[in-house]
């Protein structure tokens, strides 16, 4: 099988810059989606699919040194495998929402790759998306159980577009937020630790930065807003 070009598949030179490569797979990502492209839906997949794998090199640091050198990654590209590259694909998205074309069509063009990762595209950054997940700390339970119970319960989110961020309510008692905790939140098998400071008030949010990154391979904050039992937040 023929090594592809994934140069040609951008229409960039070899020595084109990131900026120049990100323009341009931004660019043919507008041309190929299967909304400008009626009665050639098919087609336009592929050729989406194409651009997507291409970029996933290509926008990689390390991969495009390693195709640069060998001509090959070993493996296909993955958009979502890199901080940079998953950073585009997001605006993509909202360019796509601006413009008024679908997210559907990802779903076809991914297969089963989305699978398990929570991330879908159907409903992209639509308000009210944002995935809540509440539960409560007695006042000698672990934080840690409670998490990770609350995360086997969950129901899969298949087939709509979970929010960047995840929002977690805890509620936990007055002693417990005076004291302060600090216990690890689990979240599809990653730890991130939590602390709660002493004399928090009650509907504080704890933000826990970029941990989607950590959790779900995908943008995101997490969120904690912690709720005293007894006080009105």
């Amino acid at each position: 099988m023929p090594k592809k070009d994934y140069y040609t598949i951008l229409e960039v030179p070899r020595g084109a810059s990131d900026d120049d490569i990100k323009k341009a797979y931004r660019k043919l990502a507008m041309q190929y989606h299967p909304d400008r492209n009626p009665g050639k839906e098919k087609w336009a997949n592929e050729k989406f699919k194409g651009i997507n794998e291409a970029y996933g090199v290509l926008g990689n640091p390390d991969k495009r040194k390693q195709y640069d050198q060998f001509g090959t990654t070993g493996e296909p590209g993955d958009v979502f495998g890199n901080y940079a590259t998953t950073a585009t694909f997001e605006d993509l998205m909202k360019e796509f929402g601006g413009q008024g074309l679908g997210y559907d069509f990802l779903d076809n063009v991914f297969g089963d790759f989305m699978k398990g990762r929570d991330f879908s595209f159907r409903q992209y950054g639509r308000p009210g998306s944002t995935t809540r997940i509440i539960f409560n700390v007695p006042e000698d339970g672990n934080l840690e159980d409670v998490l990770a119970q609350q995360q086997a319960a969950r129901p899969r989110t298949r087939g709509r577009r979970v929010s960047p961020d995840i929002d977690y309510e805890i509620t936990i008692t007055a002693e417990q937020a005076k004291k302060g905790m600090e216990k690890d939140l689990v979240r599809k098998g990653k730890r991130l630790r939590v602390k709660i400071p002493a004399g928090i008030k009650p509907g504080t949010r704890i933000r826990l930065r970029n941990a989607r990154m950590t959790t779900d391979r995908v943008l995101g904050d997490i969120y904690i807003r912690v709720l005293v039992k007894g006080e009105v937040s």
